[in-house]
Parts: structure tokens; sequence; C-alpha cells
């Protein structure tokens, strides 16, 4: 029946009517995520949601760099949220244990609708206990101002490290800071590696398995430490500008609007917010507005993102069936194109309902010009025991900019982790 309800918001409110009489008027479900990981044009679905099922939705938003310790606490104790938000790939099985900690979702109605993608990252042998709710069509890429590149004198989009630091240069030289890296946040810096490292799997094939066999590290790897050592290049040049480590992720695209900064890691769909801000006094348009990939190690590969924000039902809950029925509201049609239409950094979800997606001309034509053959996964989706550590590796990374660290041991950290997350699971690799 709710295979009907996808396909129109009539029979689903239909349907939702029918099944809310089952749960008492002042029922409440709680949904407990990081920080960014609920948009605000889903919490207003939830307030639709309660006026027609009576079901109240409490969203605990948590700050990213306390998130996964808290949930984890949670879990432990017994006592998880209805719904919890977790990054789907290996770390639901050996770090979040979904198996005992997660409802078994594979017959929910959505589920033929649901990305096979997706599915493969929210699954543990070949059952499926998440839904990604997270425009994973798309990655992270540096969005750029094209008047601003004119204006310093660039022509071209920079394809090499070096053409990229001569871009930076120039950009100094107008009096713009090239790059907003919102390093506060936590986790952000880390996006600049790891959203252009599939070249490592090109440069040195097979890499990828070695690491996954443990039979190499990435500390001996050494396009794994140029990369680090490029990225922290790029701070020590002033490429961020003065404030970077107290710059947050929600003001990037107020300071992309005021022409101060050129470039900056972002989803595609934040172009429309960069031109929507009251930030945006120089009159700037989508059009003004372009993407590249971020050129570490010379990168020219497309970062393929499958994995993103889930959520997952807690086995533990004692609102299971109004869990259930929250997800399937925010995956209904007319749910899913009320996100793409009000939330910019969306332009589409891993579930196909009939649904319009947002994706610009400028989105179309970038993702076009990359062909599977120049493409590749990120890292953290295809290197177990790494993404677990994402807080970790950023808070290192944040160190080897102010001097604290070296490369080699931001490397050698990451390392060290993998080896107590692989041990931690009983990973036959690592024994």
């Amino acid at each position: 029946m709710l295979k009907k309800c996808l396909a129109g918001v009539i029979a689903c409110t239909a349907a939702i009517a029918m099944t809310a009489t089952a749960f008492a008027a002042d029922t409440t479900i709680t949904l407990m995520a990081s920080q960014d990981w609920v948009k605000d044009a889903e919490m207003e679905l939830g307030k639709k949601f309660e006026e027609e099922t009576g079901i109240h939705v409490d969203y605990q938003i948590v700050p990213a760099d306390q998130y996964q310790d808290l949930l984890l606490t949670r879990l432990n104790s017994g006592e998880g949220p209805d719904i919890f938000g977790t990054q789907s790939g290996f770390a639901i099985d050996t770090t979040y244990n979904v198996k005992e900690n997660a409802v078994d979702l594979s017959n929910e109605e959505w589920a033929d609708a649901y990305s096979v993608f997706s599915k493969e990252q929210t699954s543990v042998d070949g059952v499926n206990y998440g839904l990604t709710y997270f425009d994973t069509t798309t990655d992270y890429y540096i969005i750029y101002n094209k008047k601003l590149f004119e204006a310093a004198g660039i022509t071209e989009v920079p394809t090499t490290f070096e053409a990229f630091e001569a871009a930076c240069d120039a950009l100094l030289e107008s009096g713009v800071t090239p790059i907003y890296e919102p390093v506060a946040d936590g986790w952000h810096q880390t996006m600049l590696w790891t959203g252009n490292a599939q070249v490592l799997d090109k440069l040195d094939p097979g890499i990828i398995d070695k690491l996954n066999k443990n039979e190499t590290t990435f500390a001996e790897n050494e396009n794994m430490k140029t990369m680090l050592e490029q990225l922290n290049d790029l701070a020590q040049k002033g490429y961020f500008g003065d404030n970077y480590m107290s710059d947050e992720f929600a003001s990037a695209e107020g300071y992309m609007a005021s022409g101060e900064f050129a470039m900056c890691e972002l989803k595609p769909g934040a172009i429309a917010s960069i031109v929507a801000s009251d930030m945006n006094t120089e009159g700037y348009t989508e059009d003004d507005f372009g993407m590249f990939l971020l050129p570490l190690l010379d990168n020219q590969y497309l970062n393929v993102h499958p994995c993103g924000p889930s959520r997952f039902i807690y086995s533990g809950s004692k609102n299971i069936d109004a869990a259930k029925q929250y997800l399937a509201y925010i995956v209904s049609k007319d749910s899913v194109q009320y996100l793409i239409d009000n939330e910019p950094t969306i332009e589409n979800l891993p579930i196909e309902v009939g649904q319009t997606p947002a994706y610009s001309e400028t989105t179309k034509a970038f993702l076009d010009s990359f062909d599977d053959e120049h493409s590749g996964m990120v890292l953290q989706d295809v290197v177990t025991y790494f993404n677990e550590q994402w807080m970790d590796i950023s808070a290192n990374i944040a160190a080897m900019f102010i001097g604290d660290m070296t490369a080699e041991e931001v490397l050698q950290a990451i390392d060290e982790g993998r080896a107590q997350l692989a041990a931690a699971a009983g990973d036959e690799a690592w024994q």
C-alpha cells in the first residue's frame, strides 16, 4: 500500500491518518543526530508529521565533536534514542553494532525505492538497518567565485597543485583571501584531504585492498604523506586567512557571498544559498560561481561518496512503530520534494519516489565532465576503521596546521587508531 503512497501525497496522508490512531496523543519519539545532519526543512516536516499523526518528534542535535561519544554511551547503556543518526559505511557494524542496536528495515514499504548504492552502506550481511537521508548524489567540491578569479588574472581553473598555489598567490595579491576553511567545527578540514584521496588508488593500484588486509599502513605511504603536507602548505602560506582556526562552517556561505573569500569546499547546492545571502552586496548571481576539484597530488578524479548521515531505529525503543512511521513520512514524494525545494544544499536524495531533483546547470555540467574511469570512491568509504576516527583525524590535522604534529605523526595516529578498532572488532587481518 505504501508504494502507492510514495507516488502521491493524498494516498500517503490517508494511510498515515489511519495508522496514527494506534498511538497515544502524547507519543513522542526522539531523533538524535550530529550538528548539520538535520536540516530546518526536515524539522518543518516533523511539525507536519505531528499535525497529521499526533506523534511529536524531539530533535536532539549534538555538537559534532561530542556526538559519537555521547551516542555510544547511550547505546551501550541501553538508553538509546528512538532514532539515531550515524554516517553509513563500515562503522555501522564495527562501531555501532547495528545488528544488535538497530531494527531491520529491509521489508519497509519504501525499501524498493531506496538507492541500491546507499542501501549497501546501511546494510550488514544483506540486512538493511538504515535510511540515508542526505544528498549523496553529489559530494563536496571547491566552489569558487569566477569574478574574483578573473579580477586576479586567473584565466583557467587549476588542475595541478602547483597551478592551484599560483592561483592562491594571485588572489592574495589582489586582496582576496583564497580559501574559507572552517576548522572550528572539527570536521571540515579532513574533507579537503579525503575528498581528493581517490587519486591514491589510481597512482598505486591495490593500495586500498592492502590497507584493508593490514598489509601496509598509512604512515608507510608517501602519497598519503605528500597530500597532508600539501594541505598543510595551504595553511602555512596564509591561503586560509588569519582566523581559520576559529572560523565556523555556518558562516561559509555568507563569507563567500561577501567576496572576501574566493573558494570553499561545499556542496553544489550551496551556490544558491551564497547568492541568496544578505552578505551578497556585490550582486553575485549563480552564474558567477563554479566548481572544481582541489588538486592535491594533482587529483582530477571525481569524488564519489554514497555514504552519508543516515537514520537507524534503536532496537530497544518503546516506539519502534512510531519511528517507522516517521521514516515512511519523510520519504513520501511530497516530503522528499519539500526537502529538495526548501534546503538549498540538497539537490536530490538517494530514494526514487518520483521527485524532481534541483540540479543546477552548473552541477550537471560539472558531473557530466567525469566518466567512470575518472571517478573514485572517497577514502572514508573504502578504507576500514577510518571514518570512525574522523573527529580525531580532524583534530590532528588542526594540530598539524599549528605545528604541534607533522604529517607523518597524523598518519601514525590513524594507524594506531585502526589497530585498536580492528582489535575490538576481532578483525583477523590484525591478529
